[in-house]
């Protein structure tokens, strides 16, 4: 009797150890998912879906070659979208950090118009922006 009481106890408390250790990195996933969307809507205003979604690939590539996550990147605009446009831009940086192929290869910056004057690879022009790898982050 006593083994069973046991077991239904280490039972629980396994059940609620796991539970925890899936919540916590999906709730960082959304996160940075939500963080992203923001950057996506606040960088890719007036372009196309290819332009924001090369804005959204951009970022994640820049937050690898950086180190940092996605909520911590500096040198970006962050705008929470209008309640009606929220799951459109969610549903795009789901798709982004979901993706293998990237239609910016690795580019980790952009800018409207042309690349500034700091040295930097060109590596793809996406409607009114400019992508390319920066020299220095």
């Amino acid at each position: 009797m006593g083994l069973i009481k046991l077991t239904q106890r280490n039972y629980a408390m396994t059940s609620l150890i796991l539970t925890i250790a899936f919540l916590i990195p999906l709730s960082a996933q959304a996160n940075e998912e939500g963080c992203l969307a923001k950057i996506i809507f606040a960088e890719s205003r007036g372009e196309s879906i290819e332009g924001a979604i090369a804005v959204g690939q951009a970022t994640v590539n820049r937050a690898k070659r950086t180190g940092k996550t996605i909520c911590k990147l500096s040198g970006v605009s962050r705008l929470t979208p209008p309640r009606n446009l929220m799951a459109h831009y969610t549903a795009l940086a789901q798709s982004v950090m979901r993706g293998k192929d990237s239609i910016v290869q690795n580019s980790d910056s952009w800018n409207t118009g042309t690349k500034p004057s700091r040295s930097g690879k060109i590596v793809r022009q996406i409607g009114g922006h400019v992508f390319y790898v920066m020299s220095r982050l």
